[in-house]
């Protein structure tokens, strides 16, 4: 743990440690000779990866962070996102336990625009957030990270602006060749696969013409161990007499959704692609024509076993203090079910530029960059969240005592299981035969996703070459498209993933269907209750399911094109003028950038909808609506903003650098919030009918914001700084709900049928069904605050060097987890902390890092309940060590969570246990060569 107290204390002692040392060197330093001999040390390595990345901090005009590969083809970590963490104020979000997408400065995935080489490359992510785990390290130069805007820079980014560099062969100049293997090990899976890059530049012609290219890949098997509830229901109908021995509760009542433990195994493929080609036909024109290419899969099946709560039904349950229910038991209705679970991830993404930097004259050039990406993710017949189950009516017990995990029990009758309290009097036997099972739900479902981005860019520049006054000014213009399509594919909203609902008894699923799994004895072995958390249920092959009851029943589970699916596409027209300035405040040199931009957005939002026609019975809880003949709908709107910015820096000395920054910057809406179309949620019985819609009128996120900033740079790629930042963001979006009805195609009002006399099939007197619909809008405002602080030391000669930062951020819009009425809150923010230390002498090196991030709301909603989503604190060690066998051939090993950490999340309260899950230590053995 660490409170923000204990936190700060270890920030300025370990500026106060890292700099000591220092002191007595930056005070003994003799000008030209010392300074001379600090740029010969400053060369490659980990030390020279670290000088590249300070010098990037303290020349730019605003407040930006930067990581810097230590040679060609060789970045600090495998993963992008697992770098980028490394940066003050910078978080990440695991898929898989691979870093996958960023928060910065508490700002998550949708609020930081992410560029590559200066363009939007297109994503296959559903929302608009940067996927990083689908670009390899190996073909990036540098990452900078710009926490201040400029008006030069393309919008999007509230909480950052994310530029990520790939080599050129311009800049490496003359042949470079080099190659990597790589053997990846899994301990969870057991497994060891391949990873293999090989980057080829030359420039020919008197470097005149020069050619990269740039080819990766990686495979990888890997397992994870989970257990999870998908969320947390409120005030879900439980019976007073079954609550609290019959007293109720005063107060609202939280009862767990479902209970699961799964194993997740992945197979992961990364190809990427790079071409470059570069030609100067005279010493001031300079042409570059670049080609990406990324095409990454992951397959992934998940074996899980389940209990599925419904609240009507629960008996004997008790609550906690704040109305959790930590005892339950559940016999009718309960769903007890083995899984065979797909979780798909099919992406490639493409994108081509041409670039032209064309210098008229000594003072002016012209910059005209046209660049097309686009990316698609599969739909894969429903792929993306695919579900087989087979099951039984049963009889459990759940039971939250205080440990992480849940405990859910086999029970014989609750009256005798509560008075000898073991909570287990069925056989283990009886839920592994294999005969006891039926088959149930059968689901295919995902979005398919299509993104496809084209912008053209004329920038000019004008450079006075003074050292006083106006020394630059910059002017551009960029007309931008973007069109995402986001296409639903289904069984579940035709009714087809039913056809077996209820547990019928026929057909009986054959018993060679399912084998017994085995997680194994140390299945969560870390997390406090995994010693009662079943390891043993039934498996069995989803598509073999599939195929064997489509043929017993003659229906198709086949996903189907739904007529809920939409695009979006904006259209951009922006224009900055930005000029540099420099002079001197009592004797120290004052430089300013100021600027401003402005942009037009058109916004055309398309889909297609079917009406709900009709509401029948399915089983016991659920109803299946049908609908009628698709519909095209679609919306337009547009918004005009000015983006003004101002950064300034101080050269105190010259090793103290100030900084201030003010600018006003916006984040589109999320894509999911602008959908015209109306979608039916919930169906249950008693009235629980529930429905979403999108507003395609929706405003941008618009954040004014202040930096500050003191930078003391006193050494060999060593500094210190520390900094503040505000940020006043308005036009949050928050849902909230209306009671609306349906009017049927023959004018009639859309009835109910578990209402009136008759509750297990239509009648006259069932009532007008009435849907509680969540409609997005603009409204709230935050202010989001914090401190950043940063070290970075090496220790002279000794070969030694260390990092420390962290960030400590605030927000007048915290969620109050006792309310349930509260529909807003900043999401992602959290301290956070980095500790790096290494070693690099000769031809070893070694590097020790540590991450830390404290316990954050990642999200106001859950994928099956109504609460909210909170991340555990969580720390990881990762190490990476190598050794120069001979010259340009060099042996590494990298460990990726040393210790085995667990990530855990919870709902309102620590005892709404979501998830827990485990990755496992990962291994990396490579050997690279340069020529």
């Amino acid at each position: 743990m660490y409170p923000k107290k204990q936190l700060s204390r270890a920030i300025f002692a370990a500026i106060a440690a890292m700099a000591a040392p220092s002191l007595v060197s930056a005070q003994s330093a003799d000008g030209a000779e010392s300074a001379a001999a600090i740029e010969e040390v400053v060369v490659q390595g980990i030390r020279g990866s670290w000088q590249r990345a300070m010098d990037i901090k303290r020349d730019s005009a605003g407040v930006v962070d930067a990581i810097s590969n230590e040679d060609i083809g060789k970045f600090p970590d495998q993963n992008l996102a697992e770098s980028l963490q490394r940066i003050t104020g910078v978080s990440i979000d695991r898929s898989g336990g691979e870093g996958q997408l960023i928060t910065v400065r508490g700002f998550g995935p949708q609020f930081n625009t992410v560029l590559v080489n200066g363009r939007q490359l297109a994503s296959e992510n559903e929302t608009r957030a940067f996927s990083f785990d689908t670009v390899s390290s190996d073909m990036v130069s540098s990452i900078e990270v710009h926490k201040t805007a400029s008006a030069a820079m393309q919008s999007g980014g509230i909480g950052s602006t994310v530029n990520i560099k790939t080599a050129r062969p311009f800049d490496l100049g003359g042949l470079q060749l080099v190659g990597t293997v790589k053997a990846l090990v899994d301990e969870n899976s057991d497994s060891t696969s391949p990873e293999f890059s090989l980057l080829a530049s030359n420039t020919f012609a008197d470097d005149s013409f020069g050619v990269l290219v740039a080819l990766s890949q990686k495979a990888s098997e890997t397992r994870l161990n989970q257990a999870q509830t998908d969320g947390w229901l409120e005030n879900a109908g439980i019976p007073d007499a079954e609550l609290n021995g019959g007293a109720g509760f005063d107060g609202n009542v939280f009862s767990p959704r479902n209970y699961d433990t799964k194993v997740t195994f992945e197979d992961r493929k990364r190809t990427n692609a790079n071409l470059v080609l570069q030609y100067a036909p005279s010493d001031n024109v300079e042409m570059t024509l670049d080609a990406l290419y990324s095409d990454f899969d992951i397959e992934a099946d998940a074996t899980s076993y389940g209990h599925w709560f419904t609240g009507p039904n629960v008996e004997n349950a008790v609550t906690d203090s704040n109305g959790t229910v930590i005892d339950l038991y559940q016999e009718e209705g309960l769903a007890t079910d083995f899984h065979a679970k797909q979780f798909d991830r099919l992406t490639e993404t493409m994108s081509l530029g041409f670039d032209v930097d064309w210098r008229l004259s000594d003072a002016m050039s012209v910059n005209v960059d046209a660049f097309v990406s686009s990316a698609e993710r599969e739909a894969n017949n429903g792929g993306g969240n695919q579900l087989s189950l087979i099951g039984y009516a049963n009889r459990v017990r759940f039971q939250s005592d205080g440990k992480v995990l849940p405990w859910v029990s086999q029970f014989q009758d609750p009256a005798s299981d509560i008075a000898d309290g073991d909570g287990i009097s069925r056989p283990v036997s009886d839920y592994l035969d294999p005969a006891n099972g039926r088959a149930h739900v059968m689901l295919r479902r995902g979005w398919q996703v299509e993104d496809d981005v084209q912008q053209f860019k004329i920038n000019g520049l004008w450079n006075e070459g003074n050292s006083e006054g106006l020394i630059e000014a910059r002017v551009g213009v960029m007309a931008s498209n973007e069109t995402k399509a986001l296409t639903r594919w289904d069984n579940e909203g035709v009714g087809i993933h039913c056809t077996f609902c209820g547990y019928p008894n026929s057909p009986d699923v054959p018993d060679e269907f399912q084998t017994i799994f085995n997680a194994g004895s140390d299945f969560l072995d870390k997390v406090s209750g995994s010693g009662r958390t079943p390891t043993v249920w039934l498996q069995h092959n989803g598509e073999q399911q599939f195929a064997y009851l489509e043929q017993i029943s003659g229906v198709s589970f086949d996903a189907v094109r739904r007529d809920n699916s939409f695009e979006v596409e904006e259209n951009t027209l922006a224009a900055f003028v930005e000029m540099d300035f420099a002079g001197a405040i009592a004797g120290m040199r004052l430089n300013t950038t100021v600027g401003a931009r402005l942009e037009n957005t058109d916004v055309t939002v398309k889909g297609t909808e079917s009406p709900i026609e009709s509401l029948a019975i399915l089983d016991q809880t659920e109803m299946v609506a049908s609908y009628g003949a698709a519909k095209a709908i679609s919306a337009e709107t547009d918004y005009l903003v000015i983006l003004p910015s101002l950064s300034s820096n101080l050269e105190i000395s010259e090793s103290l650098v100030g900084r201030f920054a003010v600018s006003r910057t916006l984040t589109r809406p999320t894509l999911d919030s602008m959908a015209p179309v109306t979608n039916i949620v919930t169906t249950r019985q008693g009235g629980n009918l529930t429905a979403s819609s999108g507003n395609p009128e929706l405003k941008p996120f618009l954040s004014d914001n202040l930096d500050l900033s003191l930078e003391w740079y006193y050494g060999d790629a060593s500094y210190i700084s520390a900094g503040y930042f505000l940020k006043n963001v308005a036009n949050f979006i928050t849902n909230g709900t209306s009671a609306q009805t349906f009017v049927t195609s023959d004018g009639s009002l859309l009835t109910d049928p578990s209402t009136g006399n008759d509750v297990n099939a239509p009648d006259v007197n069932d009532a007008v069904a009435e849907f509680t619909v969540t409609l997005p809008s603009n409204g709230e405002d935050a202010l989001v605050d914090g401190l950043e602080f940063a070290v970075q030391h090496t220790f002279s000669e000794t070969g030694f060097g260390a990092i420390f930062n962290a960030t400590l951020v605030n927000s007048n819009a915290e969620l109050n987890a006792a309310d349930i009425t509260q529909k807003f809150a900043v999401t992602g923010l959290s301290d956070s902390m980095n500790m790096v230390g290494f070693y690099e002498n000769g031809p070893f090196q070694i590097r020790l890092a540590y991450n830390w991030r404290d316990k954050f709301l990642q999200s106001l909603t859950q994928s099956n309940g109504d609460g909210v989503v909170f991340v555990d604190e969580y720390g990881q060690w990762d190490l990476s060590t190598s050794y120069e066998l001979v010259e340009n051939v060099t042996l590494s090993l990298e460990v990726t969570n040393l210790t085995e950490e667990v990530v855990l999340k919870h709902g309102r309260f620590e005892n709404h246990f979501l998830l827990a899950e485990d990755a496992g230590r990962r291994m990396a053995l490579g050997l690279s060569a340069r020529f």
